[in-house]
């Protein structure tokens, strides 16, 4: 298996890791969904945790699939990439660094999957 493949599906990993650890914070009820008055920005910490759960499941799934050369995990890795890439655009000027650095991550990712798709009709 190519590097660049271990590479996404440990970003996948780590996707699901934090996406879990939201899903708990929104059970626990804390973490980051109050603004600086104290006014909750959620109301319904049970429904965003649930939703961070499913997305978590997703990613985990999607890591253990490009690990094996499934093509649910390339497409899932795909989506989730773009969907970040897009997302963190937005935080651009509230946070450049950070923003560059996971937008290169997001890069690295659908790079890794575009150059290494052979290795996916190969597992088919």
């Amino acid at each position: 298996r190519p590097g660049m493949l271990t590479f996404a599906a440990v970003i996948m990993f780590i996707v699901a890791g934090l996406e879990a650890l939201s899903a708990l914070l929104a059970f626990a009820g804390t973490g980051w969904w109050a603004t600086s008055e104290g006014n909750l920005v959620y109301a319904n910490f049970v429904f965003y945790g649930i939703l961070d759960l499913i997305i978590a499941l997703i990613a985990l799934i999607a890591g253990i699939d490009i690990l094996r050369g499934g093509t649910y995990g390339l497409m899932v890795g795909y989506v989730f990439a773009i969907m970040g890439a897009i997302r963190w655009l937005f935080v651009i000027p509230a946070a450049p660094v950070l923003a560059v650095v996971v937008l290169a991550l997001c890069v690295m990712v659908i790079y890794g999957l575009a150059k290494h798709s052979d290795y996916f009709e190969e597992g088919a």
